[in-house]
């Protein structure tokens, strides 16, 4: 059987199917938490945080308009919680637990201690430019995307990349 499209599910849930919603949690609650997971640094903050995304998603599913995906639509409210997660508290740590520094794919490139420095130079960097790193590499989100869902510019989105780059070298060298 042929899975339903988002816009499909939002139209169904529209009508009254509120069990619907039920896939849109199960097709993104793992990059969501993810995301979230990575800005907070913290597991079960994480969770609560990603729960309150899918309540306040489905509370406002009316205001999704279609002009961007479903996806980015949910991310910008991940993000947006996130954020107001971390300013509520303001020492965030990035554990290993949380942190997709490699994939099966990449591992045998990279070794326990290299994986391990990056997570310490992840760990310094600001929540919202961590968001940046997650949404852009480990999610593999368009620049435009990720623009969309941090409410910057793409310009900006672009020079925030750069300058998170240059900063994450600057950290490793001096491990």
């Amino acid at each position: 059987m042929e899975q339903p499209t988002d816009n499909e599910i939002v139209q169904r849930v529209a009508a009254g199917d509120t069990e619907a919603f039920g896939i849109v949690v199960r097709r993104y609650s793992e990059p969501i938490f993810r995301l979230v997971a990575g800005m907070l640094g913290d597991r079960e903050r994480a969770e609560e945080v990603t729960q309150e995304c899918f309540i306040r998603a489905y509370e406002h599913l009316d205001r999704f308009r279609g002009g961007s995906a479903l996806s980015t639509w949910l991310y910008r409210i991940a993000y947006n919680r996130a954020v107001d997660a971390s300013r509520r508290r303001r020492f965030l740590r990035l554990g290993p637990e949380h942190a997709r520094i490699s994939t099966e794919d990449d591992a045998p490139r990279y070794g326990e201690e290299e994986t391990a420095a990056v997570r310490r130079a992840l760990d310094r960097l600001a929540p919202a430019d961590r968001a940046l790193i997650a949404l852009y590499y480990e999610e593999e989100r368009p620049v435009a995307e990720v623009a969309e869902i941090t409410g910057l510019s793409v310009a900006n989105v672009k020079v925030k990349l750069h300058r998170t780059r240059a900063l994450l070298r600057k950290y490793m060298e001096k491990e």
